[in-house]
């Protein structure tokens, strides 16, 4: 039981999560068919996060000695909430512990005067669910006729908008639609980020998705790297879970060092790692589309360009990645060519202007396309030896040698499951 406010420090890359995702209310003012919440969450009481709780987490981050990004929202509409900007505020004001602080909202409550305030927070990320261009597919989406409004607000804005994106929720009927939403509000000068339609751990039943379920995949990043935390304190599993099939502990009477180092939690952190975690109930039929491939696939749809191949098992995709010779040292790229991942090691193409270390760090990233990274953890960095290999045919201006990991490295036991998927640049 947390009975004080002392944190013990936690140990390890893994041993404290890098994202918080939290519901400071349970409420949501929409009835959009591909979200539960109508069926689902929609007749549950109606439940506010306690302030002195969201603040107290913050200050066990900061106590931890970890730096975390912070997403409040999660199963809501995150603006219902009339202490938002207060929570934005103390959460922004924590430098040392919060490195980004995002929301996901529809925007209907949204004021030009709210937006322009929390543009002030330079580490604030806001992202609208607008998912339209014109207002019959605005109130078929969403059930809601809100378009005049979220339409003006985002068409006369003048405020500086690149930290603004928005989102548009993605099937197999909606391929040409989203082609016209990039181009639209593309041209305003707003980013814009495609949501694959899943079913949410069966609480939404009628799909349409352009991604298949891969049940062979058992690797997920949600148990290794983010802690969601719902209204009334309890934990679950990941924001897929609708249903709150499962609890971890509550934040009421628990440290998110206790919750998170639980054995319950821990389990399921390995089993992440280990590609086991279909083994888990809950996680056997999920349809988030956690491979890399799958989100590289969507986002060429919508382009109209070549798909990408993904990777098969313990091959990889000739692409480029980041490594340091030294820590006072800029990155430099290389270029990589191949892997074992369970024996820890990959090949790659090492220039020949530079004299080849013994050892250097590998950066390790999730998502290679540079348009999306579905991890929460920052770029890590992994110590590897280098081995030169005899070449059997020219490389030209490069050396191939082969990167050696320790496999019992907390850094290379996360990354290393994302090795079978990588894609091409």
């Amino acid at each position: 039981m947390l009975d004080t406010p002392g944190v013990t420090a936690p140990t390890g890359l893994l041993g404290f999560p890098s994202k918080l995702q939290i519901q400071t209310i349970n409420r949501c003012n929409y009835t959009c068919p591909m979200c539960p919440y109508p069926d689902v969450a929609g007749g549950r009481e109606g439940i506010s996060l306690d302030t002195a709780l969201f603040r107290r987490l913050i200050d066990e981050v900061r106590a931890a000695g970890r730096k975390v990004k912070l997403c409040i929202m999660l199963q809501n509409e995150p603006l219902l909430d009339k202490r938002f900007l207060e929570l934005v505020d103390y959460a922004h004001a924590a430098e040392d512990a919060i490195s980004s602080i995002s929301t996901v909202s529809n925007g209907s409550v949204l004021t030009p005067e709210v937006l322009d305030r929390l543009m002030t927070y330079e580490r604030f990320f806001l992202t609208l669910s607008v998912n339209a261009t014109d207002a019959r597919r605005y109130q078929e989406i969403h059930g809601r006729d809100f378009w005049k409004r979220v339409h003006g607000l985002l068409t006369g804005w003048q405020g500086q908008r690149q930290r603004v994106r928005l989102s548009f929720v993605l099937d197999s009927a909606s391929i040409d639609a989203a082609r016209t939403f990039q181009d639209y509000w593309g041209a305003m000068g707003y980013s814009v980020r495609f949501v694959p339609i899943n079913t949410r751990v069966d609480s939404v039943t009628e799909n349409a998705r352009v991604h298949e379920l891969d049940t062979s995949y058992g690797h997920c990043h949600y148990p290794v790297d983010t802690l969601n935390m719902l209204a009334d304190g309890s934990v679950i599993l990941c924001c897929n879970d609708w249903k709150h099939l499962d609890r971890y502990g509550n934040l009421r009477e628990h440290s998110i060092s206790e919750v998170w180092n639980g054995p319950r939690m821990t389990r399921l952190r390995r089993a992440a790692i280990d590609g086991t975690l279909r083994d888990h109930p809950m996680c056997k039929e999920c349809d988030y589309p956690i491979r890399s491939s799958q989100r590289l696939h969507l986002e060429a749809l919508v382009a109209d360009v070549a798909v990408p191949t993904a990777a098969g098992k313990g091959e990889v995709v000739f692409h480029e990645a980041t490594v340091r010779c030294a820590p006072d040292e800029p990155p430099m790229s290389v270029l990589v060519w191949g892997a074992a991942p369970e024996q820890g090691s990959v090949s790659a193409l090492f220039p020949r202007t530079r004299e080849v270390p013994s050892s250097l760090s590998f950066q390790f990233q999730i998502g290679h396309s540079g348009a999306f990274n579905f991890g929460a953890l920052e770029p890590v960095w992994c110590r590897a030896r280098v081995v030169p290999l005899n070449a059997d045919v020219d490389v030209g201006d490069a050396v191939p040698v082969r990167l050696e990991f320790d496999p019992s490295d907390e850094a290379f036991q996360f990354f290393r499951w994302y090795c079978a998927d990588w894609s091409a640049t």
